[in-house]
């Protein structure tokens, strides 16, 4: 009797594990769509301010803006449309004007990989999709 009981506590224990499990999975799964207009931000360097913003519309990033120099103002500003590149201008000697303008992803990615490697993997994006970004 006393190993019957003792088999019953613990098929009881572990089912109830495997439903604590199975739901916890379950809210981990599931993620919020970013709404419209919603606004991440990165800190590359770790200096408490941020260094990527990204803006969307609740599908796609429509528009990323960097911090290139972590002076606190944006230098790089990338446009898209439905999660395409469109455009991206850049303040090169940092004085608040645009130096250079690129409609072609190609020459823009060219240019970051030159000039600014450390941002890459922000501002150089096949799709703008915001999933990709894990908002």
């Amino acid at each position: 009797m006393k190993k019957e009981a003792s088999a019953a506590i613990i098929f009881l224990f572990v089912l109830f594990c495997l439903n604590i499990y199975s739901g916890y999975c379950q809210a981990q799964v599931t993620t919020a769509v970013p709404a419209k207009g919603e606004i991440k931000t990165f800190d590359l360097n770790k200096d408490g301010n941020p260094d990527v913003t990204y803006h969307t519309d609740g599908k796609y990033v429509t528009k990323a803006e960097a911090d290139t120099n972590y002076d606190g103002k944006p230098d790089v500003v990338v446009h898209t449309k439905d999660g395409k590149f469109e455009s991206a201008e850049v303040d090169t000697n940092h004085d608040g004007v645009t130096e250079k303008k690129f409609s072609d992803v190609k020459a823009f990615n060219e240019w970051l990989n030159e000039n600014n490697p450390d941002f890459n993997d922000h501002l150089n994006r096949p799709d703008w999709d915001i999933t990709l970004l894990k908002f």
